[in-house]
């Protein structure tokens, strides 16, 4: 089963000590849901701060994901369930952090394999 976060909101869109690489914060109060993704230029141009956003991420391919703006599969790194769920990714060699409060033992298992998908809509 997917995590869908349908209440996101892009809190900032920040310059990083990297050239050409801008991080990416989403947040979703109403799901306890954080996420942080470091993103090239290129690909964060079309993301906003404040715009409101659905974000869903699967241990599949999503079906939609082609219409997103963006579409991204990443690999798990750790995975942690001490205070709800915590994951650390690898997105074509970029961090990605995303922590839940409280998940259900679906939405843990979407990170229970090797890879996942990511789509912002």
């Amino acid at each position: 089963m997917a995590i869908t976060l349908r209440t996101a909101v892009i809190d900032s869109v920040e310059e990083t000590e990297t050239r050409r690489l801008k991080l990416l914060k989403v947040s979703s109060k109403s799901d306890g849901a954080m996420l942080t993704l470091e993103l090239p230029d290129a690909l964060s141009d079309t993301l906003n701060t404040s715009d409101s956003i659905t974000v869903v991420i699967d241990s599949k391919p999503i079906t939609k994901g082609e219409q997103a703006k963006l579409y991204i599969e990443g690999s798990v790194f750790k995975k942690s369930e001490k205070n709800g769920l915590e994951v650390v990714g690898s997105v074509g060699g970029l961090r990605l952090v995303f922590s839940l409060t409280k998940s259900t033992p679906s939405q843990s298992n979407v990170f229970s394999s090797e890879k996942f998908f990511l789509a912002i809509m």
